[in-house]
């Protein structure tokens, strides 16, 4: 596994929704986030919804934005190097089309805890992570610059609600990414709206506790807004709504006019 970290001299400074994410805190990431409130506060199945997502858009060269613990592509890549199937006695294997992930993450904790994850499903992939903030210009073109970077693949899964600041600001995550899809490439990715959604007791006081300690700032994001960002961004959009959550794929990235 080739696990160069590539940064800046100086790490870019981690905000209030990157640094939760201690080590004793991503063992229960799974559990809290992935299982028990995907399911009963967001309700959008992890293993109905988001890891078919993910595993649907998986490429050759993948860059994952916001690892947490590196759940999904551990699972789209085990799930798809132990998938076989038998037909008239002859079994077939399904191997990932993956051949390369980055990770791409403030919180040097998530990319180590998700770099080991995914390496342990699949020891083939490449695994590189790049310390950056996927909002800053500064940090993140030294870092992956994309006049040489092009993904297959982009996933930016439960970021957008972790980020400080009006959703308007938050479409800037989309305008920098657009630049590393490539032509044939597709970004994929998921976020918790805000209180324009219908919440249960259990949201509201998840979305409550999270906003006041700042894992959360996501009281006004909408589809609206976030939809626009992405339009302005890629030729062919997809948004659903599931539950509390907006689930986007976005294709045909508009390049910037040279």
């Amino acid at each position: 596994m080739d696990k160069a970290a590539a940064a800046a001299a100086t790490p870019p400074a981690q905000n209030a929704g990157s640094s939760t994410y201690t080590p004793f805190l991503l063992k229960l990431y799974d559990l809290v986030v992935l299982s028990i409130s995907n399911s009963y506060a967001w309700h959008c199945s992890t293993t109905a919804v988001q890891l078919p997502l993910f595993q649907s858009s998986l490429g050759r060269r993948h860059l994952d934005v916001g690892v947490g613990t590196g759940y999904y592509p551990a699972h789209a890549l085990k799930s798809s190097s132990t998938n076989n199937t038998s037909t008239n006695d002859k079994t077939t294997t399904t191997t990932t089309p993956c051949r390369e992930i980055v990770l791409l993450d403030l919180n040097p904790h998530t990319l180590d805890l998700a770099a080991a994850r995914i390496a342990a499903a699949q020891p083939a992939v490449k695994i590189r992570s790049v310390v950056a903030d996927v909002t800053d210009p500064a940090t993140l073109l030294p870092a992956l610059p994309p006049s040489e970077e092009k993904f297959d693949s982009i996933s930016v899964f439960y970021l957008l609600h972790c980020l400080a600041g009006p959703p308007e600001s938050k479409n800037r995550v989309f305008d920098l990414l657009r630049e590393y899809v490539a032509d044939e490439g597709v970004l994929v990715g998921t976020t918790i709206l805000g209180e324009e959604r219908p919440m249960n007791w259990l949201a509201r006081r998840l979305m409550t506790i999270y906003n006041s300690k700042g894992i959360f700032d996501n009281w006004k994001d909408t589809r609206a807004v976030f939809e626009e960002g992405l339009r302005r961004n890629f030729g062919e959009v997809d948004v659903q709504i599931i539950g509390r959550t907006m689930v986007f794929t976005a294709r045909r990235p508009i390049r910037a006019s040279s």
